[in-house]
């Protein structure tokens, strides 16, 4: 019985902390925004729960951080979505275009 229940936890934490790996291009259908970061190029820099793993950010945020880079077409809508989903604590989606995390689209409320 102690081993069922060892294993029913153990099953529970790896499943409570789950990362999306970069592998774009990708959706990632549902995520929170919990950091949002304008850089010295005048781009941003997004961190998301569940958590990034595995990007090249720009700027040097590290490996959790998925990139709108300055010359992005949308930067200023993209941004403008990113920024109330933050506010409202509502979900997004991402399209992740590379491997890298580059940001190509956002959708406001997740993607079903």
């Amino acid at each position: 019985m102690r081993k069922i229940i060892a294993t029913l936890m153990l099953s529970a934490l790896i499943l409570s902390s789950h990362q999306s790996i970069a592998a774009g291009p990708e959706w990632i259908t549902y995520a929170k925004v919990t950091k949002v970061v304008v850089t010295a190029n005048g781009g941003v820099n997004i961190a998301l729960s569940p958590a990034l793993s595995g990007c090249t950010s720009q700027s040097g945020y590290g490996e959790r951080y998925a990139s709108l880079y300055p010359d992005h077409p949308g930067l200023d809508k993209i941004h403008s979505i990113v920024l109330a989903a933050f506010m409202a604590d509502k979900p997004i989606a991402v399209w992740l275009s590379d491997s890298t995390c580059r940001i190509g689209e956002v959708e406001l409320g997740g993607r079903q």
